[in-house]
């Protein structure tokens, strides 16, 4: 029996499962996503602004492969989901009636609650929004802080380093990207790092985002500083929040979809309401798999999942089994896996 399949979120994780679920079955499948009406590489967004890449690159499908595939693709906001009456409400006044749900809207960049962290000129680096907020931001600046000492900091340090831009990079940690790498192999980054002319600071910590006092009534309070916890003010023109990210479920608030930091889900993506499962970034395993994380936000675990559940989906019960863990990146000149 055909059934519709609504999924929210074109990220790695929900579109993986379209496409698995198009293969698999002649379901109804309709995927919803604000930020971008196509699917591209989200890893990709440092190279468009270091101008190695355009857009266009970054979508591994031609825009014709939906309409082929009969996936139907609709850009808009979801306002709200209601799960008595399998409906969901979106910012347009549409609304669209589902069989099946699959929750996939990945994850927001962390703040937490610096004075000044709304600033214009404080961004992280997720979203195509962000990447158009980073290059307006940085248009003619000389210097700016990167908060963060992780994959997506260095990264965001090098596209700036590339536009000539002096950076300050604060790491509260003793060495970089420490919950991931040893000591020795933190090091060897440093050394990447600040052969490149980054400013690498570690054990420092952020305090505050300081703003223009100057700027004229009726705009926003651009940056023009920061001050660390030790009390040190750095001039700062653009300020690149990487401390993590957080699933991005704050429209679910208030529902009696069961969440904690994530959408709780078993091992086979099942949430708590019937009929709609959650995966990618803003999934919280209740029983992750023997040494892996509740949360795992990586591209490539997001791609296993959207595999895993377009097999539950379409008949075959499958157990998400994510193997051995891996990442792979490439900053600099290092290419780390």
């Amino acid at each position: 029996m055909q059934k519709h399949i609504c999924i929210i979120g074109n990220g790695i994780a929900g579109i993986t499962a379209a496409r698995q679920i198009r293969k698999l079955s002649d379901h109804k499948i309709t995927v919803i996503s604000s930020e971008s009406k196509y699917f591209y590489s989200r890893t990709a967004l440092m190279y468009l602004y270091m101008g190695h890449m355009k857009f266009e690159h970054t979508k591994p499908y031609e825009d014709w492969f939906w309409v082929k595939n009969r996936i139907e693709l609709i850009f808009d906001h979801v306002e709200k989901v209601e799960f008595s009456t399998n409906c969901i409400q979106l910012k347009s006044d549409e609304s669209i009636i589902y069989d099946q749900l699959i929750i996939s809207t990945g994850s927001q960049p962390n703040k937490f609650g610096w004075p000044g962290q709304d600033l214009e000129g404080v961004s992280g680096l997720y979203s195509i929004q962000d990447l158009e907020a980073i290059e307006k931001s940085t248009q003619n600046i000389s210097r700016a802080t990167v908060v963060g000492g992780g994959l997506i900091g260095v990264e965001l340090a090098e596209m700036l380093v590339s536009k000539k831009i002096k950076v300050d990079f604060l790491v509260r940690e003793n060495h970089f990207w420490s919950n991931v790498l040893p000591l020795q192999e933190g090091q060897l980054v440093e050394r990447e790092i600040k052969k490149h002319g980054v400013n690498l600071q570690l054990n420092t910590e952020l305090d505050e985002i300081i703003g223009d006092s100057n700027s004229l009534y009726n705009q926003k309070t651009k940056v023009k500083a920061i001050k660390t916890k030790s009390g040190e003010i750095l001039d700062s023109q653009f300020v690149g929040l990487t401390v993590g990210v957080s699933p991005n479920i704050s429209f679910l608030k208030n529902s009696e979809l069961k969440t904690n930091k994530g959408i709780l889900v078993d091992e086979y993506f099942q949430t708590n309401v019937p009929n709609v499962f959650a995966i990618g970034d803003c999934v919280e395993h209740q029983n992750p798999p023997v040494g892996r994380k509740s949360l795992e936000q990586i591209w490539y675990t997001g791609k296993i999942m959207g595999e895993t559940l377009a097999k539950t989906i379409c008949g075959e019960t499958t157990k998400y089994e994510p193997g051995i863990f891996y990442n792979s990146a490439k900053f600099f000149e290092i290419e780390y896996s």
